[in-house]
């Protein structure tokens, strides 16, 4: 009898893959002390409240919602890897004028918000590009494996970054630290040259009229069951997780009195559950089917959410609970995500994945920016301990898409 073969994320895949995820690896290492970093800059520097921070998130937020649809043509229609080296090196200049301007004493909340725009903008671009091109350089039948393995290096990029970011802020400041992360696109930019990329096919593209293509890319999303039922779902658990995410790290600071050091810390500790969530989730999804595993992930991390303000006395067992809660929202994450992006890839036909994944980024991440503005309201009129815990609460709405869809009862996909 032979024994089974154990699940290994990197195993069998391609080189060209293997530094294409080297690269965005290293880029989201650096975006991740940008996220600490960057709210911590307008907490700490400039007296930022939740109105402010929840609009400085919407900021990062907002370009999914404008420029998404047109990112998708653009994938569709130019060679993805000039598009990520000159998406690369746009955010990795223009978050360098962050700890720039610090040091000439000139940094305000308004060169905040452009920044965190300009950057969000070239990021769209990137991310849809990014996904456009993994079925080019990797075969289906390795889709998920190789989805597991963007998770988990997504997961291993949370899990540090806050750490470093908490070093960094601690050490030197909380600008200073912005520049690991330009530092991070640049290295990321130089790993391209490595990935050899097929060209798809676009041939309608270049004859269409841009409209008609943001037409098309919207009709398959929302033409087909499944891919509503999971772009749906994915919005509205990501519209409360950025209504809580606008306060999240106020709190932290201001209601827990916590330092940049322990912050980092407990982020880091609670991140190391997307790593189990995405190293589970495939076997998970095996034994128990598409639609239920995409259901117990949005249930984890919306219970994982709820636990961030169980407990605010004594001290040590705020942090850990905190962290504990960070670690099974991201245990849910790291589930739901390695399930849920592979549909699109089965699904959808590669001329039109850069439109489709477009279409998707601009509703789930459009309504990102809309969640993040309406958590800094609803903080300001309220607490910040209220809307932390109504988010968590109403993020559960998101299952109700998965369950009266046909995922209900898939166990899996095949094109």
């Amino acid at each position: 009898m032979s024994r089974p073969r154990r699940f290994v994320p990197l195993r069998g895949l391609r080189r060209s893959y293997l530094a294409l995820l080297v690269g965005q690896t290293i880029s989201l290492l650096g975006s991740n002390v940008t996220m600490l970093a960057l709210p911590l800059t307008a907490i700490t520097w400039l007296d930022a409240g939740p109105t402010q921070t929840g609009l400085l998130l919407a900021c990062g937020r907002a370009p999914y919602l404008v420029v998404s649809l047109l990112a998708g043509v653009i994938v569709d229609r130019l060679p993805h890897r000039r598009i990520l080296l000159t998406a690369n090196l746009v955010m990795a200049a223009t978050l360098a004028t962050i700890p720039l301007f610090a040091s000439l004493g000139h940094l305000g909340l308004v060169q905040l918000y452009m920044t965190s725009m300009l950057v969000g903008i070239a990021a769209v671009i990137a991310d849809v590009a990014y996904l456009a091109c993994i079925p080019t350089v990797i075969d289906r039948s390795e889709l998920v494996r190789a989805q597991s393995s963007l998770e988990l290096s997504q997961a291993g990029a949370m899990a540090a970054g806050p750490f470093l970011a908490g070093w960094l802020v601690n050490e030197f400041s909380a600008p200073t630290a912005i520049l690991a992360d330009s530092v991070s696109f640049l290295l990321a930019a130089a790993l391209l040259s490595l990935v050899p990329m097929r060209r798809a096919r676009c041939s309608e593209a270049a004859s269409s009229a841009v409209l008609g293509q943001v037409a098309e890319g919207l009709a398959s999303v929302f033409g087909n069951p499944i891919l509503r039922a999971v772009t749906l779902a994915s919005g509205t658990f990501i519209f409360w997780h950025n209504a809580y995410s606008a306060v999240f790290l106020l709190h932290l600071t201001k209601d827990l009195g916590l330092d940049s050091r322990v912050v980092g810390m407990v982020l880091g500790i609670g991140a190391l559950g997307g790593v189990i969530g995405a190293a589970i989730s495939p076997r998970a999804g095996r034994a128990i089917g598409l639609g239920p595993i995409l259901m117990i992930g949005l249930a984890v991390s919306a219970g994982g959410m709820s636990l961030t303000t169980l407990l605010t006395q004594p001290l040590w067992a705020a942090v850990a609970c905190v962290a504990l809660s960070q670690f099974i929202l991201w245990i849910g994450q790291g589930i739901y995500n390695v399930q849920q992006v592979p549909i699109r890839y089965v699904l959808v036909p590669q001329h039109l994945q850069g439109r489709v994944n477009a279409s998707i980024r601009s509703v789930v991440w459009g309504l990102a920016s809309l969640g993040a503005l309406t958590g800094g309201a609803a903080a300001a009129a309220t607490s910040l301990r209220t809307t932390l815990l109504a988010s968590s609460v109403l993020g559960t709405a998101s299952i109700v898409w998965i369950l009266r869809s046909p995922l209900r009862h898939t166990r899996s996909l095949r094109r």
